[in-house]
């Protein structure tokens, strides 16, 4: 008759002890050193409270239509701006340019990809072209994790040593940030006017005090990844052709605290575990070859 194995159950053996014994102290170290060993070691390795997150995000941008321009001529400056006031204050030099954009929803989801700027500047005969700055202005709103409404910038300058009748640029816009934001609540701390729309004094259009008051903010939007190339010669109009993307963004912000805790568990967690099976291994070696002394329990053979 051939005899194999249907059920199997181990049998279990208990180890007793007082109060107090060398068996009840080992047992109260071989706790603490399972339960607070991992606590350190993630703690001293910079990894138990995580301070700072980041996520990706495409951003919900608006073109404003605020633009503006500022050129240098060899017989002075051309400016122009969308503000009636800006242009009030630099009547002698304003000169009045054709203006087309559109933005670029190719996915059809409600968020811009990008927009497409065409500014042509009528010239006179004598007028020769050496460099350029143009302004753009932004509604920047984040949605996702942070809730961010903010009027951003695109500052675009360039200059050369001979004259040039067009302007071409690729550029990305993008968010910089200083500090990472709260994961919570509404943020339109900066959504300000960057241009002094209300103004009517020369000296807040200096761009200088402009940038200067711009670049005092944590968070701001610039051109990055720019891509230039300039036509050459005299023209009767100098051109700048704008193509700017609006790319997904990397967010930085401070987690809240059931994230914070999350994550603590994980790295605590991962060193938990080998811990506890090593500390398991050495607490079986100790009470089967009785290095403490305990009244060890077998169990009885019982008939079912």
């Amino acid at each position: 008759m051939v005899v194999y194995v249907v059920y199997k159950r181990p049998m279990l053996i208990t180890h007793k002890t007082t109060t107090c014994s060398k068996a009840t102290l080992f047992w109260v170290l071989s706790v603490i050193v399972s339960t607070l060993t991992p606590l350190v070691v993630v703690y001293r390795s910079a990894g138990l409270w995580i301070k700072e997150a980041d996520y990706r995000e495409q951003a919900d941008v608006r073109f404003k239509h605020q633009v503006l321009i500022i050129t240098d001529t060899s017989s002075g400056s051309i400016v122009w701006s969308t503000n009636s006031a800006f242009n009030s204050l630099m009547e002698n030099y304003l000169r009045i340019p054709i203006v087309k954009s559109h933005e670029v929803d190719e996915n059809s989801d409600g968020v811009y990809e990008g927009l497409h700027f065409t500014l042509t500047l009528p010239l006179l005969s004598s007028e020769l072209i050496y460099g350029t700055t143009l302004l753009l202005t932004f509604d920047y709103r984040l949605h996702h994790m942070c809730e961010v409404v903010l009027e951003g910038l695109g500052f675009l300058q360039h200059s050369s040593g001979i004259p040039i009748s067009a302007l071409y640029t690729t550029t990305d816009l993008q968010l910089h940030q200083r500090h990472p934001l709260p994961y919570s609540g509404i943020h339109t701390l900066y959504n300000a006017s960057v241009l002094p729309s209300s103004s009517a004094s020369a000296k807040d259009w200096k761009l200088h005090n402009i940038l200067s008051n711009y670049w005092e903010r944590n968070l701001t939007t610039r051109f990055g990844n720019i891509y230039t190339s300039v036509q050459t010669g005299e023209s009767d109009t100098f051109i700048i052709n704008l193509n700017i993307n609006y790319p997904e963004q990397k967010i930085h912000y401070i987690p809240g605290f059931w994230f914070i805790i999350k994550w603590a568990w994980v790295q605590y967690l991962s060193i938990l575990v080998v811990l506890v099976y090593a500390v398991s291994l050495i607490k079986d070696w100790v009470f089967q070859n009785q290095i403490v002394s305990t009244w060890v329990d077998f169990p009885k053979n019982k008939l079912f």
